[in-house]
């Protein structure tokens, strides 16, 4: 086993078998990096990043992983370690960096019931816990293989809201904005953004009727406040196929799409995803 230390900012990791490479280089904490390898399949490729590992997968590009900075990830260089071992059993390990950066994020202030913001009813907490539980849960699963190809948005209206918001709600500070809100009429049908298979279809207390697509390799995208949903769990859906139409259920000042990400647990900006794999409205 041969072991390279590299500044992966500057040149790429590179054997006898393939070159490794990782784009970009530098993400702000809510972005994603592709890492790729090019060159003769490996049988086994394994990345480590920021305490959690990955597979990579095959595709038409060479063997593929996606690797996500959550979106309060303290700014750093993080070490990526990655595994590779050929068709002969023979071990390369390759030690590179993504840098991630602080982004700058805007505020906003909003009003909304005090019931929503600060619930004390028992049961409500009750129902929260239990729904904190159960999606705590299902972003942890990571054992459906790779769905996706590119993404695309599930709609094609302006942003409102974007991704990191820090938001003030009744005058308290509340946990930035997990997703990107679209200025969408109640009734626009909601599209999936890539292929993947039905993980949630149901109401839940702060995002209202709620869709969860899980991707594979512990990919998730989340589309909430609903007006109604058009899938049953367990269904597979192709990028582009309708999911539901856009309301103002939950937690939701007026109509519109949240739309979420999550990999392997870390929350990540959908439209840094369709950047990346080179997605377009639809």
């Amino acid at each position: 086993m041969r072991w390279l230390l590299l500044l992966f900012l500057l040149i790429p990791a590179q054997s006898l078998a393939g070159v490794l490479t990782l784009e970009p280089p530098v993400v702000d904490n809510g972005g994603v990096a592709l890492l790729r390898w090019h060159g003769e399949p490996p049988s086994v490729a394994v990345a480590r990043f920021n305490g959690r590992f990955c597979n990579l997968r095959s595709s038409p590009q060479g063997m593929l992983a996606l690797l996500g900075a959550d979106l309060e990830l303290t700014p750093g260089n993080y070490p990526v370690e990655v595994t590779v071992v050929d068709s002969r059993g023979e071990a390369e390990s390759f030690h590179l960096r993504l840098e991630v950066r602080q982004a700058v994020r805007a505020e906003e202030r909003l009003t909304l019931p005090p019931a929503k913001v600060t619930p004390s009813d028992p049961a409500v907490l009750k129902r929260i816990e239990k729904e904190r539980t159960l999606l705590a849960d299902l972003f942890s699963r990571q054992q459906t293989p790779p769905l996706w190809e590119t993404f695309v948005h599930p709609v094609a209206d302006p942003v409102g809201s974007p991704f990191g918001l820090r938001r003030i709600l009744n005058g308290q500070p509340k946990s930035p904005h997990a997703g990107v809100d679209f200025r969408s009429a109640a009734g626009t049908p909601v599209r999936a953004a890539a292929r993947g298979t039905v993980a949630f279809a149901g109401d839940l207390f702060y995002t209202g009727q709620t869709v969860i697509l899980d991707h594979g390799e512990g990919l998730f995208s989340l589309y909430a406040h609903l007006q109604t949903i058009g899938c049953s769990p367990g269904e597979l859906l192709d990028a582009g196929t309708v999911l539901g139409l856009v309301g103002s259920t939950g937690r939701s000042t007026g109509p519109h799409l949240h739309w979420g990400m999550k990999l392997r647990g870390d929350r990540v900006d959908p439209l840094a995803l369709t950047e990346l794999l080179g997605g377009e409205k639809r």
